[in-house]
């Protein structure tokens, strides 16, 4: 069966928010053996979105629909269903009474706006909200055997409410199971070339690295398929789970109870910030420092003013000074550091756009690599980063 996966929100296609209700849904489609033929987005537009559910219904089985089920007047997800398959809304007498209780316990009075959130297209099957107000539904077109799912566009509503939605339209087994392998320090082609011998298996790249999604419907060839591709991909895997690499660097540093600075230049912060992203790293992060300029080189971290002037403040010294810099400051046990050109100016004839050099120093070694990446200057400084936090994996998990 077919899915077609609709976005609402003018504040996705103003390029204010990124939109990332979709993945979650598509991988839960996929792992139930649905074939998501489409994904769309579109603004609060009564219109734009009743054309998208009528395009998406004449393709597709299932429409699921995120976002719009608030009680806003920008939230037009029911009535635009109701008029693309010619439906009317009832209340739904049952959550009326339920959040008229809830609200008078609280002190609060019922309004028209909470009052909208209760109404239903005629013959949907709710769908209860765990978290949140704003309830959800699913309604099947017995006519023309498809199925439409609306459910609210915040992330922790939406989860467990298209999970249940998939129940009720009777998908409840995992009939595709699927690993993933996120790599860093390999390219995408070379992962290619290493893997084409093994079917369904789905690559993407970013920045960060090389994700591999490898999928079966039966769990011994999948298992099959993760051994190899592990014996293949070898060291180059930086985690088998979904999460990030600040995530594994972390776990790495508090397991050896090792603590890490950082010194910063191109970056401008980032690699400390992704450290921190992490719960609990107040007990390995004890310091970054963001030198930009030279000035801030010099009379913080100690670089030599005769490095910088012989060298450039893009150099393999300037980077390893930094390095044992930040370490010897802030009394770590490990430290890195950047300096380079992120671009779009900057560039010499003999430092390129995208030329970094990137320092790891433990106190028993100091080590610079140098690396060009070109791209958008915001994702080469993410490609610096996770460039970095690849370093301590490597140093501190052999």
């Amino acid at each position: 069966m077919k899915v077609f996966i609709l976005i609402t929100g003018s504040e996705f296609v103003n390029g204010l928010k990124l939109e990332k209700n979709s993945l979650f849904i598509a991988r839960e489609a996929f792992e139930r053996g649905l074939e998501v033929n489409g994904i769309g987005i579109v603004g609060d537009d009564m219109y734009q979105i009743q054309y998208f559910i009528k395009m998406a219904l004449d393709k597709s089985d299932i429409l699921i629909v995120s976002g719009g089920l608030g009680g806003t007047q920008d939230d037009l997800t029911r009535e635009a269903i109701q008029e693309a398959i010619g439906v009317h809304l009832i209340y739904d007498r049952e959550w009326l009474e339920s959040i008229k209780k809830t609200l008078k316990d609280q002190g609060r009075a019922l309004t028209d706006e909470i009052k909208k959130m209760a109404r239903l297209p005629y013959g949907s099957k709710r769908i209860e909200n765990p978290v949140g107000k704003a309830v959800g539904f699913v309604k099947i077109l017995d006519d023309v055997n498809k199925a439409v799912v609306a459910v609210p566009g915040v992330p922790s509503e939406m989860k467990p409410m298209v999970k249940k939605a998939f129940e009720m339209l009777g998908f409840k087994e995992k009939l595709k199971r699927s690993h993933i392998f996120r790599t860093f320090g390999i390219q995408e082609l070379e992962i290619d070339e290493m893997l084409k011998d093994i079917d369904g298996v789905i690559l993407n790249s970013s920045p960060k690295g090389v994700d591999i999604f490898v999928t079966d419907r039966e769990a011994f060839f999948l298992k099959n398929k993760v051994d190899v591709i592990r014996e293949r991909v070898g060291d180059y895997v930086y985690t088998e789970e979904d999460i990030e690499m600040e995530e594994v660097v972390g776990r790495l540093l508090k397991e050896k109870g090792l603590t890490v600075s950082t010194a910063e230049s191109s970056t401008g912060g980032l690699i400390v910030s992704r450290l921190v992203n992490i719960p609990g790293s107040s007990s390995y992060v004890m310091a970054g420092i963001v030198s930009y300029s030279n000035e801030a080189k010099i009379n913080i971290l100690g670089v030599s003013k005769e490095s910088i002037k012989k060298f450039g403040a893009v150099s393999d010294q300037v980077a390893r000074e930094m390095a044992e810099g930040v370490r010897r400051l802030t009394g770590t046990d490990i430290s890195v550091s950047d300096t380079g050109i992120a671009g779009p100016t900057g560039a010499t004839e003999d430092k390129p756009l995208g030329l970094h050099y990137i320092g790891y120093c433990d106190g028993e070694k100091t080590e610079v690599h140098r690396i060009v990446y070109k791209g958008e200057r915001n994702d080469v400084r993410l490609y610096v980063s996770q460039y970095a936090l690849n370093l301590i994996r490597i140093n501190i998990g052999r």
